[in-house]
């Protein structure tokens, strides 16, 4: 697991992006290198910029740096800003170390959609342990386009429609199924998309029951999206399903100050092997009471709060926590935000990854994390590098 990538560490951070991409890139191969990996086992990228203009300086840079047989999958999203102003590029990356790595629809462009780079990717890649699938949002799994255009609710509505039965087919043919997904990670353009996309997603998932986490984004890689979806997706091992704790439907739960009307059954923290994963948690106590109205410390504290009960119920602590993914609703959160979690953390901080997004499921909400855990018992106390 590993921290978000930026250009901070060399000091003087250059207006350029390409430049900041190349030293995002700089950070990650030597954490890898660190312990013993490279860019070559790369799996995942989740590349955020300030502007959709600079993603073609990104990806040149990373096209430069990571090896074509590596082709990790990939989501971009475009965000309201990152843990300094000074920063137009945050690479969040995941990594593999090991054999038994697979690919599913790998493909190769000189251009991908115009957009002025090449890109050699697959649509899964598959380790002994995880599917890892590119970012779905109703575009076809040919790469032809999106089946429909337009920021309607009926537009959205068909377009999670699509994404995710082109997530239930990618899984399938990488070996799994929508059973493996532990968290989904939902980002909209538009809050009010929300009443369209997620009685899609239930009906989707229908009983399962993942974890959910939903991000207000500014833009996505083109216009034309409207909505994208991650996962994560832990494969089952010797048949054994995933454990689901605190399952509720989403149609009584309580974002904010109000209850949505979304058709989708949920949970608090699966529990995937010696891995656990918790739903983002917020402001939000888990009586669905909201916490610090207008107060981010509070609600960070608050949110920090339902970490400890969840990871408790799961029988572990702060200490097994390996990667938390923070999103706050304006740039004057990131330092209050960060440093309540460095207190909370202590000498246990996870590898951390911080950025700007334009909202969360309601106005209230300030703050949320997603948290991933490992228990002893999964694979031993996590080993902290750098």
């Amino acid at each position: 697991w590993l921290s978000g990538a930026n250009a901070l560490h060399a000091g003087d951070v250059p207006a350029d992006a390409h430049a900041q991409a190349h030293l995002a890139l700089d950070q990650l191969e030597a954490a890898l290198k660190s312990v013993g990996g490279s860019l070559a086992d790369l799996t995942k990228l989740t590349t955020c910029v300030i502007d959709r203009g600079y993603r073609t300086a990104v990806y040149r840079a990373i096209a430069e740096r990571v090896q074509t047989d590596a082709r990790p999958v990939s989501t971009g999203l475009v965000v309201a800003g990152l843990c300094d102003p000074s920063l137009v590029v945050q690479i969040d990356a995941e990594a593999w170390i090991g054999e038994g790595r697979r690919n599913i629809r790998p493909y190769d462009y000189d251009d991908w959609f115009g957009q002025g780079f090449a890109w050699h990717g697959s649509m899964v890649l598959v380790t002994p342990d995880e599917f890892f699938v590119r970012g779905q949002t109703g575009g076809a799994l040919d790469h032809s386009g999106q089946p429909v255009t337009g920021r309607t609710p009926d537009a959205a509505r068909q377009l999670a429609h699509d994404g995710l039965a082109n997530l239930r087919q990618l899984l399938e043919e990488a070996g799994g199924g929508l059973e493996d997904v532990a968290r989904i990670n939902v980002y909209l353009a538009d809050r009010r998309h929300r009443a369209a996309i997620y009685p899609e997603i239930g009906a989707a998932f229908g009983d399962i029951h993942p974890c959910s986490t939903g991000v207000v984004t500014t833009a996505f890689a083109r216009e034309d999206i409207v909505w994208e979806i991650d996962v994560i997706a832990p494969r089952r091992k010797d048949g054994a399903s995933h454990r689901r704790h605190r399952k509720y439907h989403s149609a009584t739960a309580r974002y904010g100050t109000e209850v949505q009307p979304l058709d989708c059954k949920f949970c608090m923290s699966v529990q995937a092997g010696g891995r656990i994963v918790l739903r983002g948690q917020t402001g939000m106590a888990l009586d669905e009471q909201l916490v610090g109205p207008g107060d981010v410390v509070a609600q960070t504290e608050q949110a920090m709060d339902n970490v400890a009960q969840l990871l408790a119920e799961a029988g572990a602590g702060f200490g097994d926590v390996v990667k938390a993914v923070v999103y706050v609703t304006e740039g004057d959160f990131v330092g209050p935000v960060n440093r309540t979690l460095t207190a909370r953390f202590g000498a246990d901080l996870p590898a951390l990854t911080t950025v700007v997004v334009k909202g969360l499921a309601s106005p209230e909400l300030l703050m949320e994390i997603d948290i991933t855990a490992m228990t002893p018992a999964g694979s031993g106390r996590p080993r902290r590098v750098n």
